[in-house]
């Protein structure tokens, strides 16, 4: 008995949890009904008690009541057209241990304590209202405690035992619950020997065909007492093996399982990596990662040719904007720092982004959609709904998150670009020759002018000066040709480096905005299976 209760408590604890992570991904009604159905059975566990409560419940005219009054051996319930307008049950309480707080929790008010009897002591016997009664509260009181009682006794007669309302209202419906119901054949004294043969067999197939196999049958008169001792035997031998109470909470928490496993669905959604990737392709697109990635390559040879180009020229390339700048990126270290911590890029124009993400809003809506819907692919509607849902959590942020991931992305711009100053110092070094040589031509010929006597300085026949200015001006330019190779293999660099971070910013941001909360519902979904089976 300690074992079968420990595992209730264990079952009633993973159902819960089950329930808790459903809510909200399956329909409210199966919730409600879980969160019911284990709010009682965890009552029912905490009342405890060597009790069990069987419950005879029939029709009108089927001789419930005689029954319940032949069981106790006492006129305890009025049977027929004398019967009372109350619509609680009545008990018979066996025993010496009080039984008031399971009666209490039962709700039932018209209580009869019959006493010691070593067969019957434990027993809590109901008399329902009549299941088919014209006053709604006694249909409702005998719904209400068909799903409280421990046992279920069904006292049929002759003439009804096949009626459509008792099979298809609790009989179908509670085909789980077999194992703890039993159905009497009363009136057994107005058949013959082959009539109630006939009338036995015929229950049986019915009962089978609708899924109740374990359910067992007894055949009696409440008149003239023909078989209620077997009946009193086959009470006393359920009270005394104390498996009732858990084998009916188990069957209502297989009942419970079985609903949220079919909320639920057993199989196990996942996002896929070509899913994944056609995302990425689409913030990527939407982010501007081309263009931004050909900007990276024309500012590193428009800056490159400025520091390494021949000084008197290069200046002219700072009349051309620069790529980058023009789409409000590489903006200084301060701009990295406050878009790394998260800073919402106010003082950023977003123009170029924008445009980006309003061209591609609609490839990277139907990469969202893609990825949601093979990720649920199998889950029920319910459950499919909620992934597409945390699919979509992000939408409303996602151009930021795009702009921000490319904003703050190191384009690679200010790369291998320490050569740059060497090559600078000595472009100027040369422009400082060609001055000089330049001023030296200048003296040389004022002193001509002037006809000061003054020999010119010749290197083999040929002024120095003019050599000065005109061999510093070739091995400038020279070096600014030399220096466009490494410029350009540093842009293609650069260029690659903006690819790479890029794309690696907004995988991330695919993975925190969609891809991490899709995982999350189906974690969720995965522990819930897990739990269901555990709980099976």
């Amino acid at each position: 008995m300690r074992r079968r209760r420990v595992d209730l408590a264990e079952r009633i604890e993973m159902l819960s949890k089950a329930v808790d992570l459903s809510a909200g991904r399956i329909p409210d009604e199966v919730v409600d009904r879980a969160r019911a159905v284990l709010d009682r059975a965890d009552q029912r566990c905490q009342i405890g008690g060597d009790h069990t409560v069987i419950a005879l419940a029939g029709a009108t005219g089927s001789g419930k009541s005689s029954t319940f009054n032949a069981l106790a051996g006492a006129d305890l319930a009025d049977p027929g057209v004398r019967r009372p307008t109350t619509s609680k049950a009545t008990a018979a309480v066996w025993g010496s241990e009080s039984a008031e707080s399971l009666l209490d929790w039962l709700d039932v008010p018209r209580r009869h304590h019959m006493g010691g009897d070593g067969a019957l002591d434990g027993l809590v016997l109901l008399d329902l209202p009549d299941h088919d009664s014209v006053r709604i509260e006694h249909r409702l009181e005998v719904d209400r405690l068909v799903e409280m009682v421990d046992m279920i006794v069904w006292v049929v007669d002759p003439q009804k035992y096949a009626d459509a309302a008792l099979h298809t209202r609790y009989l179908v419906p509670l085909a789980t619950h077999s194992e703890v119901m039993t159905v009497v054949l009363n009136q057994i004294d107005r058949l013959d020997k082959e009539q109630r043969k006939n009338c036995l067999r015929d229950l049986r197939r019915l009962l089978d065909s609708e899924g109740l196999d374990k359910a067992k049958i007894m055949a009696i008169s409440a008149t003239t007492g023909e078989g209620v001792e077997d009946m009193r035997v086959a009470l006393a031998r359920a009270v005394r093996a104390k498996k009732a109470q858990a084998a009916r909470l188990h069957a209502d928490l297989d009942s419970v399982s079985q609903q949220l496993l079919e909320a639920t669905g057993a199989e196990a959604g996942q996002v896929s990596q070509d899913s994944v990737d056609r995302l990425i392709e689409a913030l990527c697109t939407a982010g501007g990662v081309d263009p931004v990635v050909e900007a990276t390559r024309e500012a590193y040879r428009k800056r490159g040719h400025y520091a390494t180009g021949w000084p008197v020229t290069s200046w002219l390339s700072k009349l051309r904007q620069d790529p980058l700048h023009r789409l409000h990126l590489d903006l200084g270290s301060r701009r990295k720092k406050e878009l790394s911590r998260g800073t919402e890029p106010t003082d950023v124009q977003r123009s170029a982004m924008t445009a980006r993400v309003g061209v591609a809003g609609a490839k990277v809506d139907t990469a969202v959609r893609s990825l949601a819907s093979e990720a649920s692919e199998g889950l029920p509607r319910p459950w499919a709904d909620s992934v597409r849902a945390a699919s979509l959590s992000n939408r409303k942020v996602l151009p930021d998150d795009i702009d921000r991931a490319v904003a703050s992305t190191d384009l690679g711009v200010h790369r291998g670009t320490g050569w740059w100053k060497v090559v600078t110092v000595v472009q100027w070094i040369l422009i400082v020759i060609v001055l000089a040589g330049a001023a030296w031509w200048l003296a040389d010929g004022l002193t001509a002018y002037f006809q000061f006597r003054v020999s010119p300085v010749r290197w083999h026949d040929f002024p120095v000066p003019p050599l000065i200015v005109a061999g510093g001006a070739v091995v400038g330019i020279v070096v600014s040709l030399l220096c466009q190779i490494g410029v350009q293999a540093g842009a293609r660099a650069a260029a690659r480096h903006a690819r790479s971070e890029l794309r690696s910013n907004l995988t991330e941001v695919a993975w925190q905005s969609v891809v991490d909360p899709v995982n999350v519902e189906l974690d969720h979904h995965d522990e819930v299976v897990k739990i269901l089976a555990k709980a099976s």
